[in-house]
C-alpha cells in the first residue's frame, strides 16, 4: 500500500522538504520525496504501518506560514524518480519535537533552551544562562528555579534584558504607556484580551516562521488607556529561552510583554555564545494570502534581478515572474505604491517581454485640472455649480500648492481629491481620503470614475485624470457624505482594475493577475480587489521577496 502526501507550499525555500527529510529518516519504511506542482511524500507500508507513519507526520510536522493545504490519497505506485535531498539553510526557531522534549520532567533535557532537535535541525553548543544584576552573577539550582526567579522580577515590573535567537531586547511587562511599542505575545490563547487577531493570524504567529503582524487593539481593552496607539505590532515568542519564560509567566497571568532594543534594565539574562540571528519576518493577512512585508529569509539572488531595473514596478514584477517561474504564462501586474510611480504592465510571453498598459502622470497644479474642465460644456457647468456652492472649497483648492507631490500613483492623486473636495486645506502627509474610506461604516459607495482614453491600442493607454475629480465633485454636490464618497472612490478602483483585467484578457489571454506595491496590503483595498475581479482569474502575490522594497 503506498501514501501520497501532497503540499501547497507556496514558497521556493527549502524548509518543508528538510523537515520531510529529517522526519522519514526516522521511518524504515521505503519512501520518496518529489516536487512537483506540489511537493509530495510517498510512502509504502502495510495499513497499520501508514497509519501509524500518519500520526507522527501530522504530530511532528512544523507549522508554516507557507503551507496552504495538504492531501493525503492512496496511489498504485512510487514514481521512478530521484528523491529530492536538501541541506538546512537558515535556522529556525522551535517545533513541537523541541517542546516535547523541554516539557518532560522526566527527560535530561528538562527546561534546557539550548537543546539539539533532529526534526527543526535546532543545535547549540551553550551550557548555561547566566543571571546577572549590574556585574553580579546570580547563582540558582536549576533552569527551572531560574526561569521562575524571571517571570517574579517581571511581575514585579523590572526590566530584563535577555538575549535571544533573534538578537537582545529588553522585556518589561504590559502596562501604560504614552510611547508606540511592539508587544511579546506570551500566551496566544489570550491574545484576543489585548487584540482583534482572527484564526489564520494567530496560527501564522505560532508557525515555526514566528513573524510578526500589525494587530488592531480591541475596543474594550482600548478603554483601559494602556496603549496609546490603535495598530501593534505583535510577534509570539521566538526561541526556548522565551518559551520557558512564557510558561512561567502563565503563573501571573502575564499574556503579554513590551520588548524594545535600547533602553535601560535592571537584570541581564545572557550567555556565552553568538545568537543565530533569527530573521523577525514581518507579514500580513490577506484573504487566503501571505503577504511579506520585511523580510531577510528570500533567496538573495531575488535581490540582483531586482537592481537590474530602475523602475521600481518592472523589478516588483521581474521578480515575481522568477519566483513563480512564469515566464511562458501571460500575466498582467498592477503595481501600486505610496512611495513610488504605478504601473500597470503585462509579461506575455506572446511579445516576449513587458508591455505597459497604464502609467500615470500628476497635474501641474489643481488649476490645470479645473482648466481641463473647462473645456467641456457639462464638466464646465458642474464646475461652476460646484464654485458656487462651495465657494472656500474652491477658492482653496486653486491656490493650493501640490508641487511636493512627486510619485506618479494613485495615491496622490487620492491626497490631490482630498484638497478638491474639502477634506483638507492641504496636501497631508497622511491619506485622508484611504482613511475616511477605512472609517466608512456603509458597504457600498458612488461610482467613481477611473477612465482611460478611448484608444484602438492595447498598450500605453492615458488616464483620464479629470474624470476621477469630476465624478467626485458631482457626488459631493448631490450630498454624498465625506466618508461614503471617499469609500466611492477606493471601491471604484478595485472596480478599475477588474475591468483593466478582463479588457486586457479578450485581447491577450491571461493565465493570472499579479499585485505588487504597499497599496495592496490594505485590508480595504485587498478585499475589495479580490471581490472584483471575477474567480476565473488566480491572483498572486510574491512567495518570499516583499511586496514592496
Amino acid at each position: 500500500m503506498i501514501l501520497k502526501f501532497s503540499f501547497d507550499y507556496n514558497s521556493n525555500n527549502n524548509a518543508l522538504i528538510y523537515f520531510l527529510q529529517n522526519i522519514v529518516s526516522k521511518t524504515k519504511l521505503e519512501n520518496k520525496i518529489v516536487r512537483q506542482k506540489d511537493i509530495v511524500l510517498y510512502v509504502e507500508g502495510n495499513e497499520e504501518e501508514l497509519i501509524s507513519f500518519s500520526d507522527e507526520l501530522a504530530a511532528t510536522l512544523p507549522m508554516s506560514i507557507f503551507l496552504k493545504n495538504n492531501t493525503a490519497e492512496v496511489v498504485p505506485e512510487i514514481p521512478q524518480v530521484d528523491s529530492i535531498k536538501v541541506d538546512k539553510n537558515k535556522e529556525f526557531a522551535f517545533c513541537a519535537s523541541c517542546l516535547k522534549q523541554i516539557e518532560d520532567s522526566s527527560n535530561e533535557d528538562f527546561y534546557n533552551p539550548f537543546i539539539s532537535c533532529s526534526i527543526c535541525g535546532t543545535t547549540c553548543d551553550v551550557k548555561k544562562l547566566i543571571l546577572l544584576e549590574g556585574n553580579e552573577e546570580i547563582s540558582y539550582n536549576s533552569n527551572k528555579e531560574l526561569f521562575e526567579k524571571l517571570a517574579s522580577l517581571i511581575n514585579e515590573d523590572k526590566k530584563v534584558k535577555i538575549k535571544t535567537n533573534s538578537g537582545e531586547f529588553v522585556f518589561k511587562k504590559l502596562s501604560k504607556t504614552d510611547k508606540e511599542v511592539n508587544l511579546l505575545s506570551t500566551n496566544l490563547v489570550n491574545i484576543s484580551k489585548v487584540l482583534v487577531a482572527n484564526k489564520k493570524e494567530i496560527v501564522a504567529l505560532a508557525s515555526v516562521e514566528k513573524p510578526s503582524l500589525d494587530l488592531r487593539v480591541n475596543e474594550v481593552f482600548k478603554m483601559t488607556d494602556t496603549l496609546n496607539q490603535e495598530y501593534v505590532n505583535v510577534r509570539y515568542v521566538d526561541d526556548l529561552i522565551l518559551y520557558l519564560l512564557s510558561k512561567e509567566l502563565e503563573n501571573y497571568s502575564i499574556d503579554f510583554l513590551i520588548y524594545s532594543k535600547d533602553e535601560d534594565f535592571d537584570y541581564e539574562l545572557t550567555y556565552e555564545g553568538d545568537t543565530k540571528n533569527l530573521d523577525i519576518m514581518k507579514i500580513k493577512i490577506v484573504e487566503d494570502n501571505t503577504i511579506i512585508l520585511n523580510s531577510n529569509s528570500y533567496d538573495k539572488s531575488l535581490n540582483t534581478i531586482y537592481s537590474k531595473f530602475d523602475d521600481k514596478s518592472k523589478a516588483h514584477f521581474m521578480v515575481l515572474l522568477q519566483e513563480y517561474n512564469f515566464y511562458n504564462k501571460s500575466v498582467l501586474n498592477f503595481y501600486s505604491s505610496t512611495k513610488h510611480n504605478d504601473n500597470i504592465c503585462l509579461y506575455s510571453k506572446d511579445i516576449e517581454g513587458f508591455l505597459d498598459i497604464v502609467n500615470y502622470k500628476l497635474p501641474k497644479s489643481i488649476k490645470e485640472i479645473f482648466d481641463t474642465l473647462q473645456k467641456d460644456e457639462t464638466s464646465s457647468r458642474l464646475l461652476n455649480n460646484y464654485k458656487e456652492k462651495y465657494p472656500e472649497i474652491y477658492e482653496n483648492a486653486l491656490n493650493c500648492d501640490i508641487s511636493m507631490l512627486k510619485d506618479k500613483n494613485i495615491y496622490s492623486l487620492w491626497k490631490i481629491v482630498a484638497v478638491v473636495l474639502g477634506f483638507s486645506s492641504k496636501i497631508e502627509e497622511e491619506n485622508i481620503v484611504l482613511n475616511k474610506a477605512i472609517e466608512c461604516l456603509l458597504e457600498k459607495g458612488p461610482r467613481i470614475d477611473y477612465k482611460l482614453k478611448d484608444s484602438e491600442k492595447m498598450f500605453n493607454k492615458e488616464f483620464l485624470l479629470h474624470k476621477l475629480f469630476q465624478s467626485g465633485m458631482s457626488f459631493k454636490l448631490a450630498g454624498v457624505d465625506d466618508n461614503t464618497l471617499c469609500l466611492g472612490y477606493i471601491e471604484s478602483f478595485a472596480h478599475y482594475i477588474a475591468k483593466l483585467v478582463d479588457d486586457v484578457h479578450s485581447e491577450v489571454p491571461l493565465d493570472g493577475v499579479s499585485l505588487t506595491g504597499d497599496i495592496f496590503t490594505y485590508d480595504l483595498i485587498s478585499k475589495l480587489v479580490h471581490k472584483s475581479i471575477t474567480k476565473n482569474f488566480k491572483i498572486y502575490y510574491n512567495k518570499d521577496f516583499v511586496i514592496q522594497k
